[in-house]
């Protein structure tokens, strides 16, 4: 129904004309919307958007899923509840131990608890909020290092932090050798006593070592606990030592030898800084022998280790003056005799630049192997050559117990690579200390020279 323009009269049946006022009624014409069709999808491009659609929200989820499992705040917060809730398993599962270090779960984590965990905790959360690229370390209260974390990446997108325990390197003294000690399921031998020996790492706690030596004396065994604690070096060192008495040597003879349980040690007590440690369980007899000009040996009295008195034990030989005067003057005779024969090898030595045919005339170690050592090397590209005419015991005497000085009277030519000769006359002293049934020339010191061209 439509009404009229000028009256508002409705106009029934659409006449030309308002029946009322008589006005024109006005036509609008409506314009036609021309509607195209819609293209209807194909079912190809429905399922290629669906698929889209899934792999948008999936890796979304994915990445929500993936930020939330390597979240290091959230095993923070578990090592946290742990601790709190005093669960030993629930804290060492966010943990990383060496295989190779000694372990004991149950002692490490009691003494984690007695560490200022508050503090590490916030070390941790510290360390996994930086930009820091490379691994970084969790001390406590001292400076210990308690843990290494580690820090590593996956993709690219996602930080992982792996948190490892920080062993303790552990070394062993001891005062014997050769000795064998072990710690849990490691072995290891001691071959020299004045060094710390590494027996490899543990984690703090309380471990039992087990140990077995044995030396001239007897053989010995121990058991005991060590206790593994930080250092700012994470050295963890220990002292074993085997018990048994030990005691110094009072004899009146030092060059005769030590025999034990009837066997000679082929060792003269002069060699001997002491004589232990003695078993506990075990009573050793023991006598120093000597032997004499005429080929006989004496023998002193034959003793245990319980025998000692103020700390020492002794070998005392009763023989008559006349007996150990004759052994004395013997070994003074040898002495000189030793000397004598050095300077036969000594002149082979210097002509054929061997140094080897006088090296067992040296004491290990001592001033006058360097000497000779370096002279003789010197000489190698040199055509020298060297004419020993006579060699004179001037002097003997024993020093100290063990060590003699020998003077002598040395003349030789000397010739060198011109030619050219001048005679040598000298004198030096020779300090020479027995060892066993021989001596060592210990030091070589040239008193006086008189030299002269020929």
């Amino acid at each position: 129904m439509s009404y009229c323009t000028e009256c508002g009269k409705a106009l029934k049946n659409n006449p030309d004309f308002c029946e009322s006022c008589g006005a024109r009624r006005e036509v609008t014409k409506e314009e036609s919307i021309k509607r195209v069709p819609k293209t209807p999808m194909s079912k190809k491009k429905k399922v290629s958007l669906s698929i889209a659609g899934i792999l948008v929200v999936g890796l979304i989820s994915t990445h929500m899923i993936l930020s939330s499992i390597y979240d290091p705040m959230k095993n923070i917060q578990s090592m946290d509840s742990a601790i709190t809730g005093n669960s030993e398993e629930g804290f060492l599962e966010y943990i990383t131990f060496d295989k190779d270090s000694l372990l004991n779960r149950k002692q490490y984590f009691t003494y984690i608890k007695t560490l200022d965990w508050e503090d590490m905790r916030e070390q941790l959360v510290s360390i996994t909020e930086s930009d820091l690229k490379f691994d970084a370390f969790v001390k406590d209260q001292r400076g210990h290092d308690v843990f290494k974390v580690e820090r590593d990446s996956i993709l690219g997108l996602y930080e992982t932090y792996d948190i490892e325990a920080v062993p303790n390197q552990v070394f062993i003294t001891t005062n014997m050798e050769p000795a064998t000690f072990k710690i849990g399921d490691k072995t290891v031998s001691v071959k020299d006593s004045s060094e710390p020996v590494e027996v490899g790492k543990a984690y703090p706690g309380t471990y039992t070592v087990k140990a077995d030596a044995a030396n001239l004396y007897g053989e010995f065994s121990i058991e005991d606990d060590i206790e593994v604690k930080p250092t700012k070096s994470g050295d963890s060192k220990h002292s074993l030592e085997f018990n048994g008495d030990t005691f110094a040597i009072d004899t009146n003879f030092p060059e005769a030898v030590l025999f034990i349980n009837g066997k000679s040690t082929k060792k003269s007590l002069q060699e001997l800084e002491h004589l232990g440690p003695f078993p506990e369980d075990k009573e050793v007899t023991m006598f120093a022998e000597l032997s004499q000009a005429d080929g006989k040996s004496l023998k002193s009295e034959e003793i245990t280790q319980h025998q000692g008195s103020w700390g020492s034990l002794s070998f005392v030989f009763a023989e008559d003056d006349e007996n150990l005067s004759a052994a004395s003057s013997t070994t003074m005779e040898e002495a000189n005799q030793f000397v004598l024969d050095f300077r036969d090898s000594y002149e082979q030595a210097l002509n054929t630049r061997d140094y080897s045919l006088i090296s067992p005339y040296l004491l290990s170690g001592s001033l006058a192997e360097e000497e000779l050592v370096e002279y003789i090397g010197d000489l190698q590209d040199k055509d020298y050559s060297y004419d020993f005419r006579d060699n004179t015991i001037l002097n003997s005497q024993e020093a100290e117990e063990g060590t003699f000085e020998i003077t002598t009277n040395e003349n030789f030519i000397f010739t060198n690579h011109l030619g050219e000769q001048t005679t040598y006359d000298r004198e030096k002293i020779y300090t020479i200390i027995k060892e066993d049934s021989s001596f060592k020339i210990k030091k070589i010191d040239i008193h006086d020279t008189e030299r002269n061209e020929i």
